[in-house]
């Protein structure tokens, strides 16, 4: 794990050309452009002074403001770990992994804090982790290749007809890709819009049978923990981390995520 603040990056991009520049947000992710590399560097000095909570609250800033990049959820995955938030940290590093899937630092910080929380909590399954090494844009971009080549050799079908014999198994090998593609999309799509996750931000959260204060405590949820959230009823959200626990939990006690690097609630 890496809990160094990440300014390299930065500064490595905007020292190159603009031509390059340009080329990296276009291939990347559009919501990095625009930051700020004065905040950038005034947060980072923050975290070097040891003042994590300010560093966090700066990071944080930098993100509302719309300058969301992976290197500021990184940084603020490390402020908040060293903070003693290990939910918020988890919601950092889990959002940056969002705008840079194979990154190793935040891969390994994440697994590292994961590693802390006490209790029940839920893991992804390794078909998720597995997907999970593209984003949605990313596999939105490959489905899209391989609809666009499936059509390309359909339109050599009509202009050569003598070469139907010799593309019709590239055709077919084409169509499977492009199946496996599109069915692989389909469920990072649904992952991302439709199954949404919380993360315990309490130190520790009851999770009850019922949407109510007085109902019986199920199972405590610690800080870190991760939920699936299955349905919400007024400031409570019906949750469960495998088909032992489940219930239904203080949304004061959680922080609601998308999975698509923002957080539904404010992060502090």
């Amino acid at each position: 794990m890496n809990f160094g603040i990440n300014s390299k990056r930065l500064r490595a991009l905007l020292g190159r050309p603009l031509f390059v520049v340009l080329a990296w947000v276009v291939l990347c992710v559009p919501a990095r452009a625009a930051v700020s590399p004065e905040a950038f560097d005034a947060a980072n000095k923050l975290y070097d002074a040891g003042k994590f909570a300010d560093a966090a609250a700066a990071y944080t800033q930098l993100l509302q403001s719309g300058r969301a990049s992976s290197a500021i959820y990184f940084n603020l995955g490390n402020a908040f770990f060293r903070a003693g938030e290990i939910g918020r940290a988890i919601a950092a590093y889990r959002n940056a992994g969002q705008l840079a899937p194979r990154d190793p630092d935040i891969r390994a910080n994440l697994q590292f804090a994961r590693n802390q929380v006490q209790g029940p909590t839920r893991s992804p399954p390794g078909w998720q982790q597995a997907l999970g090494k593209l984003n949605l844009n990313e596999w939105t971009w490959l489905a899209s290749a391989a609809v666009w080549l499936c059509l390309l050799i359909l339109t050599l079908f009509q202009i050569r007809p003598m070469l139907k014999p010799l593309l019709r198994n590239y055709l077919v090998a084409m169509a499977v890709v492009t199946l496996c593609l599109c069915g692989c999309l389909g469920l990072v799509f649904q992952q991302t819009r439709f199954s949404p996750s919380a993360i315990v931000v309490a130190r520790d959260a009851a999770v009850h049978q019922g949407p109510l204060d007085e109902s019986k405590v199920a199972f405590t949820a610690h800080d870190g923990a991760e939920l699936k959230v299955i349905d919400q009823k007024d400031n409570w959200l019906e949750v469960r981390t495998d088909p032992q626990h489940f219930g239904w939990v203080n949304g004061e006690q959680v922080l609601m995520l998308n999975q698509n690097a923002k957080a539904v609630r404010s992060q502090r």
